[in-house]
């Protein structure tokens, strides 16, 4: 008696590839037919409220190695520097520490400008 057709095959049973594909690329053929490609759509984008570019005055502050504030070039002594602040009213602080400087200094003037002035600050970086 002969028991080798009885045998389950060695490998797992796989599908017939050629109908899957044949079914993949009648579907992507419907897909692509069917597309309206002619047909464009505007989007009316409602205007933009808020402040004005010239209202949003940025300040920049840089915070040296030695802890002192500069801004515009010339040094700021600490007794001023919140006076000076609240005389330029801006609408943002861009703090802009040394690469020397300590993080002590930064976290207490970054403390102190949104405690006394009011205003966001911003730690930023310095172009080496």
């Amino acid at each position: 008696m002969n028991l080798d057709r009885f045998r389950e095959p060695a490998g797992p049973l796989l599908p017939p590839l050629t109908a899957l594909l044949d079914v993949l690329f009648l579907i992507i053929a419907f897909l692509v037919l069917g597309a309206d490609f002619d047909r464009v759509e505007t989007v009316r984008l409602p205007e933009a409220r808020g402040a004005s570019p010239a209202s949003t005055r940025v300040l920049r502050l840089e915070l040296r190695a030695d802890g002192g504030l500069w801004m515009e070039g010339r040094p700021l002594a600490a007794g001023e520097a919140i006076s000076v602040l609240r005389a330029r009213q801006p609408s943002s602080v861009l703090l802009l520490p040394d690469q020397r400087a300590e993080v002590g200094p930064l976290i207490r003037w970054y403390d102190r400008i949104r405690r006394e002035v009011g205003v966001p600050v911003t730690v930023g970086v310095r172009p080496p």
